[in-house]
């Protein structure tokens, strides 16, 4: 419920920035990068919050409709589940994605993911070696247009398999 909560806070905030941006471009290749939180639900580690980093490169299709191959840092913290019982937990995902969405302003935008990546699943001891799954992703979230090529965005985003939930504020720039 807080991460719902928080979303809500930061789509908000978005809606009260003044309204001078422009609408971004419509097509074309781009660059974001995100920093956030990752709550890693996992028995093998704590769930504390990790900080998570990420990056992708898109291409904008149209209007309403973009792809973008992404990957993100899951769990940065190199002591993760140490005193935990030996097992796995999410320490890395990346993948292919297919973002949709629609202008509520000129400056706004509300867009969703889904898409389906990679989860490299570290050992929290050096004897277990790290696992691969495949695990799909869903995400909403609102960006604000700076300029025709920049944006602000906020999105949750969730890894349906390995019970990752994700919340960060990132920039984009469109070529």
């Amino acid at each position: 419920m807080q991460f719902i909560r928080s979303i809500a806070a930061a789509s908000l905030l978005l809606f009260a920035l003044p309204s001078f941006a422009q609408t971004p471009a419509a097509q074309g290749v781009y660059l974001s990068a995100d920093f956030g939180r990752a709550s890693v639900s996992s028995r093998y580690a704590d769930d504390g919050s990790d900080v998570a980093l990420s990056g992708a490169i898109g291409y904008q299709y149209s209007s309403s409709l973009g792809f973008e191959l992404y990957s993100r840092g899951l769990s940065l913290n190199p002591f993760r589940g140490a005193f935990d019982e030996a097992g796995y937990y999410p320490d890395r995902h990346y993948g292919l994605a297919a973002i949709a969405g629609t202008n509520v302003s000129e400056a706004v935008r509300l867009f969703g993911r889904a898409g389906v990546g990679r989860t490299t699943m570290k050992g929290n001891r050096t004897r277990l070696a790290d696992k691969h799954d495949t695990d799909p992703i869903l995400g909403v979230g609102a960006s604000y247009a700076l300029s025709r090529n920049w944006s602000l965005n906020v999105e949750a985003s969730y890894l349906t398999k390995s019970e990752v939930s994700l919340l960060t504020l990132g920039a984009r720039v469109q070529f």
